[in-house]
């Protein structure tokens, strides 16, 4: 497992569509606001391959959220 910092907005987009125990977060917010989490190896990256320059994980993880709900694969 790799711990990955994302936003709050990131956090709550996926949170609700996560199986039961598939992934680590610590329960609270950081001081900066942000939520740890761990994923497996291979979600991180391909996480890091969907970045674009200057990206974020946070920034990934909503635009595949936006992109989700649009196309009704939300879930």
């Amino acid at each position: 497992m790799i711990r990955i910092t994302i936003n709050q907005a990131a956090f709550d987009a996926i949170a609700s569509t996560l199986p039961l125990g598939s992934v680590a977060y610590e329960q609270e917010p950081d001081a900066n606001g942000e939520r740890q989490i761990w994923l497996a190896a291979a979600v991180v990256a391909r996480l890091t391959a969907l970045r674009g320059p200057g990206e974020s994980y946070s920034d990934v993880i909503l635009r595949l959220a936006k992109v989700s709900l649009a196309s009704g694969l939300g879930g």
